[in-house]
């Protein structure tokens, strides 16, 4: 991919394909130069978008740190146009990147914030798993009650569970019962 000579759009879609297909270093270069070219058109939304994206390929690359500071800042971007849906998920890259660095604590902080913003959007499907794996991190960091509780969420809020879900959450009710909650 050559960046001077092939459009933003072009890069990106070249990067997207490259993603589909698992081609993780193509997919790399990809989206760093379709952030840089919507960056030089002055596009910073787009060039969030990409720095996203990046984000996703470098944590499938195992390359935490590189992923955290793809996506630092853009969440920021995305609030200041209103756009609740990509601050979320930005939010959720966030937390991606923070838990693999090991930062639990920073971790928590941002899927709470992903799923307080996916609530507002009403993305179901979405709050469901980020509060999944809010839960998944509050019982590595031994708040197993308030694990229960966000995967408890989680699940009521989602209109369509499979079986193994619904009988998750009725599982997941137990303990709050017992505890008068």
């Amino acid at each position: 991919m050559n960046a001077s000579t092939e459009s933003a759009q072009d890069l990106e879609h070249q990067a997207m394909a490259a993603y589909e297909a698992g081609q993780w270093k193509q997919a790399e270069t990809g989206f760093h130069e379709a952030h840089l070219a919507f960056q030089r058109e002055g596009n910073l939304l787009k060039s969030a978008e990409m720095r996203n994206n990046l984000c996703v390929v470098l944590l499938q690359d195992d390359r935490p740190q590189e992923a955290l500071e793809a996506v630092e800042g853009t969440w920021d971007i995305f609030a200041s146009q209103g756009d609740d849906l990509r601050t979320a998920q930005s939010y959720g890259n966030l937390a991606s990147a923070r838990e693999a660095c090991g930062d639990l604590s920073g971790a928590e902080e941002a899927y709470r914030q992903a799923a307080q913003l996916l609530e507002k959007t009403g993305a179901t499907d979405d709050r469901e798993r980020t509060l999944s794996a809010l839960s998944r991190i509050q019982l590595k960091r031994g708040k197993a009650l308030q694990a229960v509780a966000s995967m408890q969420s989680g699940l009521d809020s989602s209109p369509r569970l499979s079986f193994g879900k619904r009988l998750l959450r009725k599982i997941l009710r137990l303990p709050l019962r017992l505890l008068g909650r």
